[in-house]
């Protein structure tokens, strides 16, 4: 289950420089010392205690190395949703995310940024750092808007290369990268975006990503391209690229359905602490325009059949079935008119991703497109909520698997072969709520 967060927008990042700076030897330890404060939520997660008794909430550092590590790093930063559970995918992710890859031998608090799409989640535990004897105490979590977070972070990083520069110091490794990132124009920083929410730096060469991004940039749209980095790594890339490319020529082809009814329902708006609970209020919502009960399994015939969705014309075959796919469905939306192409190997894959589709196009604005994808951001998160509840609702599982909270994996693949829908909806509808699975010894 997703972390509870607040949705907030109390990020902040204070420094304050000294009357005199260090006297190391240094320039660039000496003359970035500060006392530096950062807030989320509130709280001051920088709040240290030391084996001596010292507290504070500003913590004396060189800033250089935050900067370093923040200009280094940008578009990554602030557009890499996570992708992979692998430990060795997660280590990497954590050196592009992680405030105390930037310690370098100086205390830092241990504080994760996670970008989810247009919000990051930000991420503060305590800990004890031996090698400072000192113990960072304050536990924070929060969801802040990504221009909040990068206003901020930016502000910062231009304090530190101005005390730089103000000091003599120039050419320093940090004050290189920033000035890549500030001399980025506003066509080049779509680039930047696309190539860092793989994970990867947009100011060295990516000659394979750059000829497959070239080679369908006129068809598929800058909303779908984002879709697609967000999903994909290197190692997929090229893969996720092509059946990007095949199912978007599909969708050129698709008859537009109208979709005016839906559209028009005051759809809620993401400002609950979890994805899915967006998702969910979604699905009220939509069913309640629909005229669709809340217990009703078969609920979903009635919403596809006022989209006028053919899972027969509007299905795209991948060649290769031996590897999951990112990408399941692409959705185009103009004014009331939508098109749809769905991916999938079953009829109950096509159905879930052609209503994950249509919350994308719900969400967003009145001309869009999207991909359905594996990403873990928000938006795609809250689609596989309104799907789930769409085709399994929780108000019917209830009924149906009655009072007894504990309930066996074969009764659960019992109830989706008789609505039409995929085990794993049904297994992540009642774990969300509160049901325990005893799985066979």
């Amino acid at each position: 289950m997703a972390e509870e967060l607040p949705i907030a927008s109390d990020f902040a990042l204070t420094l304050d420089w000294p009357d005199k700076p260090g006297t190391g030897g240094n320039p660039l330890v000496d003359e970035t010392v500060a006392r530096v404060e950062m807030l989320v939520e509130g709280k001051s997660v920088t709040s240290y205690q030391s084996d001596r008794g010292d507290r504070g909430s500003h913590l004396p550092l060189p800033t250089y190395f935050v900067a370093e590590w923040l200009a280094q790093n940008w578009w990554a930063l602030l557009y890499e949703p996570r992708k992979q559970e692998r430990e060795d995918a997660e280590a990497d992710f954590r050196m592009r995310h992680w405030l105390g890859t930037a310690r370098n031998g100086f205390a830092l608090p241990d504080v994760l940024f996670a970008p989810t799409g247009e919000a990051i989640e930000i991420t503060a535990r305590p800990s004890y750092l031996r090698f400072a004897r000192l113990n960072f105490t304050e536990a924070a979590s929060a969801l802040v808007p990504r221009e909040a977070v990068r206003a901020r972070l930016a502000a910062f990083v231009d304090a530190v290369v101005d005390r730089l520069r103000q000091k003599g110091v120039n050419g320093s490794d940090a004050q290189v990268a920033w000035s890549r990132v500030k001399s980025t124009s506003a066509e080049e920083e779509v680039y930047c975006r696309l190539i860092g929410s793989l994970g990867l730096c947009p100011y060295v060469d990516h000659p394979e990503i750059d000829q497959a991004l070239e080679k369908f940039s006129d068809n598929v749209s800058e909303t779908m391209l984002a879709d697609l980095c967000d999903a994909a790594n290197v190692a997929n890339f090229q893969r996720t690229a092509a059946l990007t490319r095949k199912i978007s020529t599909k969708l050129e082809k698709t008859v537009p359905v109208k979709v005016g009814k839906l559209i028009r329902a005051s759809k809620p708006s993401d400002t609950r602490p979890r994805a899915y609970e967006w998702g969910y209020r979604a699905t009220d919502v939509a069913r309640k325009a629909l005229g669709i009960a809340n217990d009703d399994p078969s609920g979903y015939r009635a919403f596809f059949d006022h989209l006028k969705l053919d899972f027969g014309q509007d299905v795209v075959a991948d060649a290769d079935t031996s590897v999951p796919s990112l990408v399941s469905a692409a959705v185009v939306r103009h004014e009331d008119d939508m098109r749809l192409t769905v991916l999938g190997p079953t009829q109950a894959h096509q159905k879930f991703a052609a209503a994950r589709a249509s919350f994308l196009t719900w969400s967003h604005e009145r001309d869009a497109s999207h991909l359905v994808t594996t990403a873990k951001t928000r938006p795609q998160q809250a689609s596989r909520a309104f799907a789930a509840e769409l085709l399994a609702p929780v108000q019917f599982l209830r009924k149906r698997l009655g009072e007894a909270k504990e309930v066996s994996p074969f009764a659960l693949d019992e109830v989706a072969g008789e609505i039409g829908v995929a085990s794993s909806v049904v297994r992540y509808q009642v774990q969300n709520d509160g049901y325990f699975i005893a799985e066979a010894a």
